[in-house]
């Protein structure tokens, strides 16, 4: 294993990945008091070793991106969601052409969710030490137990890959698996907007509704610009709170249960203005999908019955196929 802290070092790990005909990419990452994952450390493995790089030491990663973005080799990551949200601030788009193997193990019938631990054992007959899962990546500096254990999870994901890669080429998936690996890189961010994933938000309606949209999209921006998180700035229980009473003067503040002191002070004007603005916009929550009736509770278990085993003759992960939100929505004629 390679710990690369140096600019020296880093530009010559760059060196050893441009020879290699494959890479495997994992990240650590911590998020307990930032809004923005802080990344803490890249790992990427070779057919010639491991390197740990510390993203922490002052190294200079704008060609990393580019890099990763730019160059010919698959890039193999687990579960790769996270890992992109992690490296996206390098910039430059994300590492190309990439291979999940967590989307490869349910093409290969496994647990669409299956773990890298779980993986590796099933195909390589190692069980990993899982000491360091809740470990601070943030500390320096690392240990050579929490650096051994970050190595491995990029060490055994090559011998992963190559016997995966043989099960899909024999079952002719390969190109099954281009196609999902693609469209999690060319996904649009299909997330809800802030203030709708605010909880109990169903509790409300007309203004109140409103104002609790205003607030949490005011929320959102103060914690992306100080990096914290959005319950830190205000909790939900207590942007409901407000929505619903619309208070109008300060001293009100004080009494909205959960709201420290402190907000008050630094942001109890702003609070008022929102929960105040005149011709707020309407907003209007998602349309839910109603309960099925128990014809469609019956239509849908026949559904679920072809996906399972359309699913078992492909030897792929049900999900893969259609979760049972896709059916109720197709029943729904959605």
């Amino acid at each position: 294993m390679h710990l690369v802290s140096t600019q020296a070092e880093f530009d010559a790990a760059l060196d050893a990945f441009a020879r290699a005909p494959v890479l495997a990419l994992d990240t650590e990452f911590m998020r307990v008091d930032t809004y923005f994952p802080r990344f803490c450390l890249l790992q990427v493995g070779t057919p010639d070793g491991a390197w740990c790089i510390d993203p922490l030491g002052g190294l200079d990663l704008a060609t990393l991106g580019t890099w990763l973005a730019g160059t010919a080799q698959p890039k193999l990551m687990h579960a790769a969601r996270q890992d992109l949200e992690v490296l996206a601030p390098l910039g430059a788009g994300t590492p190309r052409p990439l291979v999940d193997t967590q989307i490869a193990a349910a093409l290969l019938g496994l647990s669409d969710q299956i773990s890298y631990a779980a993986v590796v054992e099933t195909y390589c007959g190692v069980t990993i030490d899982k000491s360091q899962t809740r470990t601070d990546w943030a500390q320096r500096p690392l240990s050579a137990d929490q650096l051994r254990y970050a190595a491995l999870d990029v060490t055994y994901l090559l011998p992963v890959w190559e016997a995966m890669a043989r099960e899909l080429t024999s079952e002719g998936k390969t190109g099954w698996l281009e196609e999902e690996c693609a469209r999690l890189v060319g996904a649009p961010d299909d997330a809800a907007p802030s203030w709708q994933r605010v909880k109990g938000l169903t509790q409300l309606e007309g203004r109140s509704l409103a104002i609790a949209a205003a607030l949490a999209e005011w929320r959102e921006g103060v914690a992306r610009t100080a990096d914290r998180p959005r319950n830190w700035i205000l909790r939900d229980e207590v942007l409901l709170q407000l929505a619903r009473r619309a208070p109008q003067r300060l001293g009100e503040l004080t009494d909205v249960q959960g709201l420290p002191p402190a907000t008050v002070r630094r942001h109890g004007e702003r609070l008022l203005a929102l929960c105040n603005a005149p011709g707020l916009a309407p907003r209007a929550l998602p349309p839910r999908l109603p309960r099925l009736t128990p014809e469609g509770n019956r239509l849908l278990a026949e559904c679920q019955q072809i996906v399972r085993e359309r699913a078992a003759a492909a030897k792929v992960a049900p999900t893969l196929l259609a979760t049972r939100r896709d059916l109720e929505q197709l029943l729904w004629g959605e």
